[in-house]
């Protein structure tokens, strides 16, 4: 029932490159957990960030047996070079003291505070397949809809139908604060980053329970296409930090 991200802290020049991230994640799997690939759902996320001269990668797994075997080639990193489009050493693995480590159950994440609202800061460029597309915008039913369909193909629970009705067809946005961004993906596309606050009027506890489990599986899980690239990186804020948080602005796609 573990799920977690674990962070490796580099030093290089610049910032992994998103599709020399998944080439060497895609290479891990293939050593130890090739059967991933035929899987409907990615069982896992990646995401990178820092700042100049300190930058960081990140791979977050949604399935215990897939951290059971991928957590020791990770840290078995320590101190090695590694190519993530360009090379990098790593300079230490961390699961928890970093602001996107962590490690959780799937039971834990319902069993934190309720709430009728789900604040969430899009730190890196999020966007949706729709209709063939990638779109930009951070409907509360595609996001829910995201965050549903991989939390119930890896977590032991299945939203009841009367709740799954309700996060998809009344949940509503409070307040939105964001820009979209470029992505380098296969083709040129753009997400959103910034903040959002979803609002579900009038839930039930189950369904407010449900709201905030799935803001805290966002974490992990990242929301909407290419998250096997970076994209969709995402957390919950506080919300008296503000529409423009601490330091003013989003998070830089990196």
């Amino acid at each position: 029932m573990v799920l977690a991200a674990l962070v490796l802290l580099l030093e290089g020049e610049g910032f992994p490159e998103p599709l020399g991230l998944r080439g060497f994640f895609y290479a891990l799997l293939k050593e130890v957990a090739p059967e991933v690939h035929d899987l409907g759902e990615n069982p896992f996320a990646l995401g990178f960030g820092g700042r100049e001269g300190a930058p960081w990668a990140r791979v977050s797994l949604l399935k215990e047996d897939l951290y059971a075997r991928l957590a020791p080639r990770l840290f078995a990193l320590e101190g090695k070079e590694v190519r993530l489009g360009r090379p990098f050493r790593v300079r230490a693995v961390l699961q928890e003291g970093h602001p996107w480590a962590g490690v959780s159950t799937y039971p834990r994440l319902f069993q934190g505070p309720l709430d009728r609202d789900l604040p969430l800061r899009f730190h890196s460029p999020t966007f949706f397949r729709r209709k063939g597309v990638h779109y930009p915008l951070p409907e509360p039913r595609l996001v829910l809809e995201s965050l549903l369909r991989r939390l119930e193909a890896f977590g032991p629970l299945k939203a009841p139908p009367e709740v799954r009705e309700a996060l998809l067809e009344r949940t509503t946005v409070r307040s939105l604060s964001g820009r979209t961004e470029r992505a380098a993906t296969e083709v040129d596309t753009v997400g959103f980053v910034g903040r959002v606050v979803y609002h579900l009027p009038r839930a039930t506890e189950e369904e407010a329970l449900w709201l905030s489990a799935l803001g805290r599986f966002a974490f992990f899980s990242g929301v909407g296409a290419k998250t096997s690239l970076g994209y969709g990186r995402a957390k919950t804020f506080a919300e008296r930090e503000g529409p423009a948080g601490p330091g003013g602005g989003a998070e830089p796609s990196a």
